[in-house]
């Protein structure tokens, strides 16, 4: 039986999950973990993301950059645009980038909140475990929405609320972190980092509502997370 935790501590965890702060200082601990846990998931995304040429890609909250390097390799024409809030994450990728010598893709220091960029400039757009820390979801995507080019492919992915205990320990097996007993991390994982975070109809609703259309819901059986492909 999973005991009812008071909600003001899930609130206060849930903000300093959302921290900028907290990722300019951890956000390096979490880089080294979360790859081995969600790897397959960013390979099914960048199969499922159809492109061509020259195309332009945006990945909101690109973090060290991990899924922007597979399209990069998988796509030598296309030119990748990493953004994220966090000044860490994006040093941390643009080091990796330079360590891997890869030239088509950057990163920046933007706000999903305010991209900046003008509209209908990308030919597609990924977004992965970043849609949660967003203060405004539905401005956020509207964004997205704003810069895609008429017809352009959203995939956007983020851990399940919905998620089984089970599901929850097999991701746990791959994303320990050593100086965080499990028990800890596990009750972390499911008040917090999945349990404050999107449903695959919430999730969609969210997308649909920001003006997408053709909204489809996916799944990769060994990563608990949501995915929802759309285009503009």
């Amino acid at each position: 039986m999973t005991t009812r935790q008071p909600s003001w501590i899930i609130k206060l965890f849930t903000h300093i999950r959302d921290s900028r702060l907290v990722w300019d200082v951890m956000g390096s601990i979490y880089n080294r973990r979360i790859y081995n846990a969600v790897v397959e998931l960013y390979a099914h995304i960048t199969q499922e993301l159809q492109i061509q040429g020259n195309a332009r890609i945006l990945d909101a909250g690109s973090g060290r950059g991990y899924i922007s390097f597979m399209l990069a390799v998988k796509n030598p024409r296309a030119m990748i645009t990493g953004i994220d809030y966090s000044f860490m994450q994006v040093r941390e990728a643009e080091k990796h980038r330079q360590q891997m010598k890869i030239v088509n893709c950057s990163f920046s220091r933007i706000n999903v909140m305010n991209i900046g960029f003008q509209d209908d400039l990308f030919d597609a757009a990924v977004s992965v475990g970043s849609i949660k820390h967003w203060p405004d979801a539905l401005q956020g995507l509207r964004e997205i929405h704003r810069v895609l080019k008429p017809g352009g492919q959203l995939i956007i992915s983020e851990t399940d609320q919905g998620a089984t205990d089970d599901a929850l320990r097999q991701f746990l097996s791959r994303f320990r972190v050593w100086f965080i007993p499990d028990r800890l991390l596990f009750w972390g994982l499911r008040h917090v980092v999945f349990g404050q975070s999107y449903s695959e109809s919430t999730l969609a609703a969210a997308v649909h509502e920001a003006g997408f259309r053709h909204v489809e819901c996916q799944r990769v059986a060994t990563c608990p997370y949501v995915i929802v492909k759309a285009q503009k």
